[in-house]
């Protein structure tokens, strides 16, 4: 029995002893309209077939009971497979790409940071020795200025190579400065040599209190430890008035009581590896915005050529597809679409074509032997 759909034309051909009850009803797979089929001899598609079809139609009918279970299509398989999948990969290579590159950025920066920490170190200790070295020089050739204190404070201005000689620049801003320990003779710690003439012969301990003072503390551990014993360099950081941190070097002169004080704030040596962690975090930040654009481009325009190619491929298929089962079912007046390409489709096309013309010269040599 052979049943044709009244909407779009597509024929089927069924098997009267599987239809069971008087109507039954399945899905056509092209329009997916609904299929009424009787027992009764006026069926639906009013065709009678010369003789009884091959085996292998009956087979390939589909189930009367409902629509036949279609799979996965192959529109769907190829957007997972040519745009999903690559889609998810690239994304994943750009983020270990951008992360590795946030890594390997931060470590950089955090490195050379440290690296020229530690080298500003050296230089603001290198630079107390060698003042205190050329200060000791000059004691010997004075040794009037050993004494604590070595002069009155009116008679600074007798001695201006002293002067020189103690107070230099370390860095942009910092100084050398000359101070006095404590001594039985003299209870407390005085500067001797210092930008500010105001200061001269003071306390420093008290100076340096009245301008930090809570944050006294730091600065006045380093100065316990370099006045310990006979006097030793000591070094450390404290936070001074401004909120920005320095870092002192305490260096003794040897053979007297003296000190050099150098010092310097920190950030003067690592702000341009500060503006270069910044330079570099910009940089990442419009490398990510840049592979956002390129990523969502990439995406838009696989999307548009697997959905166009994926269109045109099954509907090629789609219409080969169709035109095998109305030839399958007696219909060799279909007419098979042209294809002009000459790939596999147009291979297929080219096979199917020739398969109908074959079919209608056996029927027409069939014929002719009757």
């Amino acid at each position: 029995m052979i049943v044709s759909c009244e909407k779009c034309g597509k024929k089927y051909q069924i098997d009267p002893e599987q239809i069971r009850g008087e109507v039954t009803t399945f899905q056509c797979e092209s329009c997916k309209s609904v299929i009424r089929v009787s027992k009764q001899k006026d069926n639906p598609s009013k065709e009678s077939p010369s003789k009884p079809p091959p085996p292998e139609a009956k087979k390939k009918a589909p189930p009367v009971s409902g629509s036949r279970k279609r799979g996965v299509g192959l529109r769907p398989k190829m957007f997972f497979l040519f745009f999903f999948i690559p889609i998810c990969l690239f994304i994943a290579a750009s983020f270990y790409y951008l992360n590795h590159m946030k890594t390997l950025s931060g470590l950089i920066t955090k490195e050379s940071t440290q690296v020229v920490t530690k080298m500003a170190e050296q230089a603001i200790a290198e630079k107390g020795r060698f003042v205190a070295k050329e200060m000791e020089l000059y004691l010997v050739s004075h040794p009037e200025l050993k004494k604590n204190p070595p002069f009155p404070k009116e008679d600074y201005l007798n001695y201006p190579e002293f002067k020189t000689i103690a107070i230099q620049k370390v860095g942009q801003t910092g100084y050398t400065a000359l101070v006095a320990k404590k001594t039985e003779s003299e209870p407390i710690s005085k500067l001797w040599a210092h930008p500010a003439e105001q200061l001269i012969g003071v306390d420093v301990d008290a100076a340096v209190k009245k301008v930090l003072g809570e944050k006294f503390q730091r600065w006045y551990d380093i100065t316990v430890k370099a006045f310990k014993g006979k006097g030793q360099e000591a070094a450390g950081y404290y936070m001074w008035a401004d909120k920005r941190e320095k870092y002192m070097v305490m260096v003794p002169v040897e053979g007297t009581d003296f000190f050099i004080v150098s010092s310097t704030y920190l950030d003067e040596f690592t702000l341009p590896m500060m503006d270069l962690e910044a330079r570099a975090n910009t940089m990442q930040a419009q490398t990510t915005r840049s592979m956002t654009i390129v990523l969502a481009a990439t995406a838009i325009l696989i999307a548009l050529v697997v959905v166009v190619y994926s269109y045109r491929l099954s509907g090629r298929l789609k219409s080969l597809a169709d035109a095998a089962d109305r030839i399958s079912v007696g219909n060799l007046d279909v007419e098979i679409a042209a294809v002009k390409s000459r790939d596999e489709i147009g291979h297929l096309t080219s096979a199917l074509s020739r398969m109908q013309t074959s079919i209608r010269l056996a029927i027409k040599r069939l014929r002719e032997r009757r």
